[in-house]
């Protein structure tokens, strides 16, 4: 490397992609170029993203939830140069960190009793593997619970517990013995636990991915049976902590205490991976009270220097801000502009989630001509629909917001805390711009999601051999010449190569703080 770090950056940053399709990913970029989301961004702060010329995004999608207060926060950014100038001793391994034991104790005093010890790692998933190994080692069991629809991370044992059979794809065998059950059904809950061989339950108080929110009474009747069968209750809240449903802990604010909490996301500023284990002190005395020759667990970076520090910053802004407050009211004021919506476009089925935690779920329309646009897009994927609509969200509103998980026909949003009113206002103004125009005769549904409509008329000619133009095509194709079109292109094998979406027309909307920016 010749020359500054900063002018290396400089002299790449616009052409990202370029590196990335040949030494990183290619077909995940190829997917998002098909979609209309290949941007090159320069730039972020607060809740926006800024590309190469000059246009602005509102980012609701928040690198999945990392950004709560939001990009390259100033309080975080100074925290990690004041480290850095400092010049501390750092993974020492034989003595104590001070930044370590600074932070535990921030974040002990958040949650609480029970919760008396922290062990830190680097990522949400270690966290989990860390609930894994400790559960296991202190009752001896080897068998975990989790909920259908869960998401806890994609190392081995996270994924174990995963939800979602796509996810778990060409991994077997998986870790024995994990088993699934309904959410909220405490009848399969007690049949489980009774059986008092279970190491741990584990649980998101809001859903990572579905978004569903678990019932207080179940949660609460489930930390009993817990108690009664010697399981340990884990809850998952690496999406959830540090405020983003209204409260520092959402299994707190749900009157549960469970054994273990995770915290991840929130807790790095966006800045240095970090996550953290909160335990009893019964859970500790469990893991640790024969502890004679060397840790059960140790991870090289974990409690570095530079992830304390973020942390302990970020805990700052974020009691600064009142954050959970502040989530509470701006998750209001979006949940009530997405009702109000759905009372007037029959697309929208339900919203579900907590504080800025949001997901709206799609069924199929009563209007004809867009119900088959939906069958259309739906046939090569369950969650065409709202990819169609993340898809124009980005390319046209210049909003981020993100698909949940496999087959989910819904979007979901993570808004930084720092989002402002009339960002909210502004989300929502552009969200019924799209879908309007799905209403309107030639919708844009084909247009956007031009590669995946192709795909799916390859699938439906195959699937019924001598289709030719169906007469249930006709009503989409009356409505969207696109449709006709994608038919036509969908013959050809192979498949030619998906062409470059069109630059979209800056829209410019009277709520927007900067139209000249693009929103």
């Amino acid at each position: 490397m010749t020359g500054s770090m900063k002018e290396l950056i400089e002299g790449h940053l616009a052409s990202a992609t370029h590196l990335s399709k040949r030494h990183i990913h290619p077909r995940l970029l190829k997917m998002f170029e098909m979609g209309g989301l290949s941007a090159a961004f320069t730039r972020g702060d607060g809740q926006y993203l800024w590309d190469k010329d000059g246009t602005r995004y509102l980012d609701l999608l928040a690198g999945g939830g990392v950004f709560f207060i939001g990009r390259n926060h100033p309080k975080v950014s100074a925290a990690l140069r004041d480290v850095i100038d400092l010049q501390l001793p750092n993974l020492c391994v034989v003595n104590a960190s001070a930044l370590g034991g600074l932070l535990a104790e921030r974040l002990l005093e958040l949650a609480g009793p029970p919760f008396s010890k922290v062990v830190f790692a680097n990522s949400g998933s270690e966290a989990i593997e860390v609930c894994i190994r400790f559960t296991r080692y202190m009752t001896r069991r080897r068998r975990f619970v989790f909920l259908e629809g869960a998401f806890h991370g994609r190392t081995y044992g996270a994924i174990s517990l995963c939800g979602f059979g796509q996810m778990k794809e060409g991994q077997d065998p998986l870790m024995p013995v994990c088993t699934p059950i309904r959410p909220n059904d405490i009848g399969a809950l007690r049949a489980e636990l009774s059986k008092q061989d279970v190491a741990a339950l584990f649980i998101e108080p809001v859903q990572g991915m579905t978004t569903e929110v678990m019932d207080a009474a179940y949660l609460r009747e489930a930390e009993a049976l817990c108690k009664q069968y010697g399981t340990v209750l884990v809850a998952d809240e690496i999406q959830t902590g540090l405020g983003r449903t209204g409260s520092w802990f959402a299994s707190n604010a749900l009157g549960v205490r469970p054994g273990m909490i995770t915290v991840s996301k929130t807790l790095s500023g966006g800045q240095v991976p970090v996550s953290a284990v909160l335990m009893s002190e019964e859970v500790y005395e469990g893991v640790y009270s024969k502890f004679k020759a060397g840790p059960i667990y140790f991870s090289t970076f974990a409690e570095n220097n530079l992830a304390m520090a973020a942390g302990l910053a970020t805990l700052d802004v974020l009691r600064d801000i009142d954050a959970p407050a502040r989530a509470t009211e701006l998750g209001n004021q979006l949940r009530a502009g997405l009702i109000e919506l759905a009372s007037r476009y029959d697309c929208i089925d339900r919203i579900s989630g907590k504080g800025l935690m949001i997901a709206v779920y799609f069924k199929p329309s009563d209007q004809l001509s867009l119900r088959v646009q939906q069958e259309l897009v739906g046939a090569a994927d369950k969650g065409g629909f709202a990819a169609a609509v993340n898809c124009e969200m980005f390319a046209n509103q210049r909003v981020l917001v993100q698909i949940p998980g496999p087959e989910l026909n819904a979007i979901k949003i993570l808004p930084p805390v720092t989002i402002s009113d009339e960002d909210v206002r502004y989300f929502l103004g552009a969200f019924e711009d799209v879908l309007e125009s799905y209403y309107k005769v030639g919708g844009p549904v084909v247009s956007l999601a031009g590669g995946v409509v192709k795909d799916a008329m390859r699938k439906v000619k195959r699937a019924v051999p001598g289709l030719g133009r169906d007469e249930a095509l006709e009503p989409a194709a009356a409505a969207s010449p696109s449709i006709a079109e994608a038919e036509a292109e969908a013959e050809p094998e192979p498949e030619p190569e998906p062409e470059a979406a069109p630059e979209p027309e800056q829209k410019k909307k009277s709520s927007s703080p900067e139209p000249s920016l693009g929103f």
